[in-house]
């Protein structure tokens, strides 16, 4: 079984994030907050979570066992 690196789900997640703010760039006038801002916000930060969670992870495994 071949083992996922963190590198691929942090480009998947950098991607979700892209698309977030894109999309919510071009939605008009945030005077009055619409489900879909909600949507959008809670998408883009999920996404920055996942990316932040496999940054740590790809820390982690990149870091020499050098521990005593």
């Amino acid at each position: 079984m071949r083992k996922r690196t963190p590198l691929r789900a942090m480009l998947l997640a950098a991607f979700i994030i892209a698309i977030s703010f894109y999309n919510f760039s071009r939605l008009t006038g945030s005077e009055c907050i619409r489900t879909i801002h909600i949507v959008t916000l809670v998408t883009a930060g999920a996404g920055i979570g996942i990316l932040l969670v496999n940054f740590f992870i790809w820390l982690r495994i990149k870091q020499p066992d050098d521990k005593p």
